[in-house]
């Protein structure tokens, strides 16, 4: 039984970093579309899925959706994250590439899962979690230093321009936002759930908002023409990302019904490998020292994050919400 239960969370581990990193491949192949509207068709997805799951709840009179305060900090943060998370990823994705775009997005991520979880959840960080810190300072360190060349390939690949340093910094600056806006929307979910909030009510919430202040920011600035413009291969693309987001996270839910947290997030960790490889296998991106060593220290950082005991949770475990511990490893639409 325990074995057939590790069994399965591996499969499910593996299935959500693979479901992460095809949703950051597909992101990166629309770079030449505008970010704001990629973002609003990448939460579609989530939204429509979730909805209908919703629905049939409501029908068996189930009540999902977030209420009163939480519902409120909820709306603020997924806002938050949705400007300042999703758009300045997929920005940053045009100007460092996929490899390091995602690798300084974990890492933020769990930094301010970290430091956040400490100050609001009374979470303690460990000497663990310290070390794991450490060690995602040191990659955030070697990411900076590897995307001047990264972003020169980048930019020379997609638009014949040369990179200059304020745009460097900029996309640089843009994955850290980024990771710290999903961190924050992380701790709102996971104190959320600890109180008994449900996550796909929270999800769809989250998503919703998403495509309808997006769309709206989108119409706002292009226009209802340009939207429509949009080539069908690319439409499909960013839809395809939302998809593989939506299983992703799903997937990382029951992977954590099954198994240890620190081994699933060894599993995830692939996924900056994956898209390190997928940058330079697809995309022409570098492969320098210094973004393999972030990469790699990047996945230090993530195994050594452990949040929890070293069990497999029991069958009372399993009726519980399945990501009420799940780490935000991406944006959750």
């Amino acid at each position: 039984m325990i074995r057939e239960s590790v069994l399965l969370g591996t499969f499910f581990g593996l299935v959500s970093a693979l479901g992460y990193s095809a949703a950051n491949v597909c992101l990166r192949a629309v770079i030449n579309c505008d970010p704001m509207w990629v973002s609003c068709v990448k939460a579609m997805p989530t939204a429509v899925l979730l909805g209908a799951w919703l629905l049939v709840g409501s029908l068996a009179g189930r009540r999902d959706l977030p209420r009163g305060r939480f519902l409120l900090v909820v709306v603020l943060s997924s806002l938050f994250m949705h400007v300042a998370g999703n758009v300045p990823f997929q920005w940053s994705l045009s100007v460092i590439g996929v490899a390091l775009t995602t690798s300084l997005t974990l890492g933020l991520i769990i930094i301010t899962g970290a430091v956040l979880g400490r100050i609001y959840l009374s979470e303690p960080i460990t000497p663990r979690a310290a070390a794991a810190i450490g060690v995602l300072g040191l990659a955030v360190l070697a990411l900076v230093l590897g995307a001047g060349e990264a972003s020169s390939s980048v930019l020379q690949v997609e638009n014949g321009e040369a990179a200059s340093t304020g745009k460097i910094v900029a996309g640089v600056l843009a994955a850290c936002l980024a990771g710290f806006a999903y961190g924050l929307l992380g701790v709102v979910i996971r104190h959320g759930l600890m109180r008994g909030g449900s996550i796909a009510g929270t999800l769809w919430t989250v998503s919703t908002l998403g495509v309808v202040i997006l769309g709206i920011l989108t119409m706002a600035r292009l226009g209802v023409s340009s939207m429509l413009d949009t080539s069908w291969i690319d439409l499909q693309t960013m839809l395809g990302a939302g998809l593989f987001t939506t299983v992703a996270f799903l997937t990382l839910a029951k992977a954590l019904q099954l198994t240890t947290l620190i081994y699933i997030n060894t599993l995830n960790a692939s996924q900056a490998a994956m898209c390190a490889v997928a940058g330079v296998w697809f995309f022409n991106e570098p492969a320098s020292v210094a973004m393999w060593s972030g990469v790699g220290l990047t996945a230090v950082g993530l195994v050594l994050m452990d949040r929890q005991s070293h069990r497999l949770q029991t069958p009372a475990d399993l009726k519980s919400e399945p990501a009420s511990s799940a780490p935000l490893v991406n944006s959750p639409d």
